[in-house]
């Protein structure tokens, strides 16, 4: 069995049994109303990592369309606690808070809902880490990728033209789905930026048994980071030669299956594209770099 280097996953899509979801997401205002900022990023294993000024003190923070809150890196737990769990159904016992302050440039997102716990092991591999930013403040504005030239533009404006191609996307409690399609078979996927996997599937699903039977797959172990804390994994590991979102085909998808709670498409699946998250319109867009 072939062991490598410890590795993270950031699929923090975090939950609670409650309607309330997306009115916490709704929590908050961003300043000035009429907003523009273009910034380069960094990448942490694919994801990407953002400079946020949290209450005046800038820190990193990785960008998660799968996380249902934002979380805040803290030593000690603030406000009122609960469980959450993430994308391997762990659970950790969470604060929660109203954060007056989130700046990225001239960007201000004011009052926002988050969690905050203290995140060991994944504190430690991010410099000056600060948490991650979920929906409560990527659904507040329009944000234009460049993955491969790793520069990203945030504005209350439409930043898209015609060029664009757009995805069929439904939501759930603000998270975004798409539909691949795998052997004429279409199959719901988790879009997950938060996720350091090109393609991730749970072990226990249908399709995880279709590819297995047909595909070449490899076993590896690895240390990822999911809510919960690093914990060293078994999996799966493969190459899907096509895979299509509508008329786009994607090609030679590195695929791993293992302990997760649903199927989910990371950035690096779209590492070749410029990806226009359209929250004016609800919608992603893609185009070829």
């Amino acid at each position: 069995m072939k062991v490598i280097k410890p590795l993270f996953i950031v699929c923090l899509l975090l939950i609670i049994s409650s309607c309330s979801v997306t009115k916490k997401q709704n929590l908050g205002t961003v300043a000035p109303n009429n907003f523009y900022h273009k910034t380069t990023f960094t990448t942490a294993k694919s994801v990407i990592v953002l400079p946020f000024k949290i209450n005046g003190v800038e820190k990193n923070f990785l960008f998660d369309t799968g996380a249902d809150y934002n979380l805040i890196q803290r030593d000690s737990l603030m406000g009122s606690t609960g469980n959450f769990s993430g994308a391997t159904n762990r659970k950790m016992k969470m604060g929660t808070e109203i954060t007056k302050s989130m700046k990225i440039g001239s960007v201000d997102f004011n009052n926002t809902f988050g969690v905050n716990a203290d995140l060991k092991g994944l504190k430690e591999q991010i410099t000056n880490f600060g948490g991650l930013i979920g929906q409560p403040i990527i659904s507040k504005a329009n944000w234009l990728i460049n993955y491969p030239n790793k520069t990203i533009k945030i504005s209350n404006r439409d930043l898209s033209d015609s060029s664009f191609y757009t995805l069929n996307i439904s939501r759930k409690d603000g998270a975004p789905y798409t539909y691949i399609t795998i052997d004429d078979i279409k199959h719901k996927v988790l879009i997950d930026f938060g996720s350091s996997s090109d393609f991730n599937l749970p072990k226990d699903s249908k399709l995880a048994e279709q590819l297995l039977e047909k595909g070449d797959f490899t076993n590896r172990q690895r240390e990822r980071y999911t809510i919960g804390g690093l914990q060293k994994i078994s999996e799966k590991f493969g190459v899907i030669p096509h895979i299509k979102i509508g008329n786009l085909e994607f090609r030679n998808i590195e695929t791993t299956i293992n302990t997760s709670s649903q199927p989910r498409i990371g950035i690096g699946f779209f590492k070749d594209y410029i990806i226009y998250i359209d929250n004016l319109n609800r919608a992603y867009k893609l185009k070829k770099n």
